[in-house]
């Protein structure tokens, strides 16, 4: 016989009811596989900026002067040069524009802020409104960043943004 009268029933309703809430916070569902799919493509914000920046910059030397925009960007231009993003040729200078061409020892972040410079201190001038190239990039990564699931989408959206199009595919 129990000590305390009573308590064995409630002792075995308060552990049963224990034990069914506890089987209900586990799914019997499958957990979601990572996305497997050999097509899908990780395109990160720092990739899609540096496009932004890359393809405008390429735009302001054929809109306006290079040697003054080139001038403009201050002491991170170098970066620009080892980075061989900016190439100085017979002609003047030209922007690389295949990633794969540069040399990325010099790291990302040190491009990332060699682009930043470019854009912060020089124009975007062939669309409707003067504005800087950063604010012409931060447009373009608050409309679109997250929009697309593949570097080439985003490339096409890019050509068209700085085209002065909407971006939108």
């Amino acid at each position: 016989m129990s000590r305390h009268p009573g308590r064995g029933p409630a002792f075995s309703i308060l552990a049963l009811s224990i034990g069914l809430a506890l089987a209900g916070c586990s799914s019997s569902e499958p957990e979601t596989e990572p996305n497997t799919d050999p097509t899908s493509e990780l395109v990160s914000a720092f990739w899609i900026e540096r496009q932004v920046r890359v393809v405008t910059l390429d735009r302001m030397f054929a809109e306006g002067d290079p040697d003054e925009i080139v001038e403009n960007i201050g002491e991170e231009r170098e970066r620009l040069f080892e980075s061989r993003i900016v190439q100085e040729t017979d002609d003047g200078y030209v922007v690389e524009l295949d990633e794969d061409a540069w040399d990325t020892t010099v790291g990302f972040s040190r491009i990332d802020n060699a682009l930043n410079d470019a854009m912060y201190r020089n124009e975007v001038t062939w669309c409707e409104d003067d504005v800087t190239g950063e604010e012409f990039v931060d447009a373009y990564m608050d409309e679109h960043q997250g929009a697309f699931d593949t570097h080439d989408a985003y490339e096409a959206s890019v050509a068209d943004h700085v085209d002065c199009g909407t971006g939108r595919l």
